[in-house]
């Protein structure tokens, strides 16, 4: 049953991208050309940036072959995750939304999600319990925060991916065979497809639906996985398994106030952005973030119920990501 939901959201997602790889060239859909002038650029090619439907798609079909099992989770799932990806679609059909409208859509589906799963950040561990009118925004306010670190972590070819690759894993060897497993199973399959396209060479790119969407699924499974009523996990487990998204937003908010400029105002000052700066390449910049942080992301595996363990490898990551930060800018000015 497993290899079955594993190949079968592989070669799913792998048929659907090369065909919007074929479509994108034909008819000039999805493209992001070469010559836009966003920060975070780094391709010379114009590329599809549709590669979220690849991903999306296994996961539809999945999560319609379980209704019948009337999960809560697969419910709010499907509906918030269907708005979710459909707000960052529309950018990726290059019809452009603002800020404020994909905020609103973003909220639409997690709040979707809160109402029809019943699930949201009310135990926060160290013996802190959330009463629900402040724990429901709040949740809110952390779904659309995973959503765009996601977002802002796709810069490179396989970056975005291979996190989401890594977290999908754990998430699937956590959920011990539950309804929820199985769309796991299926949506690493839809990965896996989207990276034999995307990495090394960056036939097609995520998107922005893509993006919004794994941000979206990854912080609603870890809401479900620590706040479920005979869950063992830690709520802490999603920050440290999360933590180089979850701290690069939080980095980047505090960069661009200190140097006074907008929150929400793209940059090319991001830590992959740095690294390439000094690599040249865009695949081994990949490899050399996820090689820093997959270590991090098994260490909150094995320590996931100890609550001081987890803080502690988060303290450590977030010191060694600034001392590495602090030597790339000065690599950066001297050159």
């Amino acid at each position: 049953m497993s290899a079955y939901l594993l190949f079968g959201g592989f070669f799913c997602s792998l048929l659907l991208n090369l065909s919007i790889i074929v479509l994108s060239k034909k008819f000039g859909l999805f493209i992001d050309t070469a010559t836009s002038d966003k920060p975070q650029r780094f391709h010379t090619l114009p590329t599809p940036r549709a590669g979220g439907i690849g991903i999306f798609a296994p996961f539809l079909f999945t999560s319609l072959s379980l209704l019948h099992t009337q999960s809560n989770f697969i419910y709010g799932a499907l509906v918030g995750g269907s708005l979710v990806f459909l707000s960052g679609l529309v950018e990726d059909f290059n019809a452009s939304l603002s800020p404020k409208v994909r905020l609103v859509l973003q909220c639409l589906g997690g709040g979707a999600f809160i109402y029809l799963s019943d699930l949201y950040l009310q135990n926060l561990g160290f013996g802190i319990t959330l009463p629900s009118y402040i724990a429901i925004p709040f949740t809110l306010f952390a779904i659309v925060g995973i959503i765009n670190a996601i977002n802002i972590i796709d810069g490179f070819n396989g970056l975005a991916g291979g996190v989401a690759l890594i977290a999908l894993g754990v998430l699937t060897y956590l959920s011990e065979g539950g309804v929820e497993s199985i769309v796991f199973l299926a949506l690493l399959g839809g990965v896996l497809g989207f990276l034999a396209l995307n990495f090394p060479k960056g036939k097609i790119f995520l998107g922005d639906g893509g993006a919004y969407f794994l941000g979206f699924i990854l912080s609603i499974s870890l809401i479900n996985l620590t706040q479920a009523p005979s869950s063992h996990i830690s709520p802490w487990f999603g920050i440290a398994l999360l933590i180089y998204p979850f701290w690069e937003v939080i980095f980047s908010i505090y960069r661009r106030k200190r140097h006074k400029i907008p929150a929400m105002l793209p940059d090319s000052n991001h830590l992959h952005q740095l690294i390439f700066h000094k690599t040249q390449s865009n695949p081994k910049t990949t490899l050399i973030i996820l090689a820093f942080i997959a270590p991090f992301m098994l260490y909150a595996l094995y320590f996931c119920n100890d609550e001081k363990a987890l803080l502690l490898g988060s303290g450590i990551f977030i010191i060694l990501y600034l001392l590495i930060y602090q030597r790339l800018v000065k690599f950066k000015n001297h050159f």
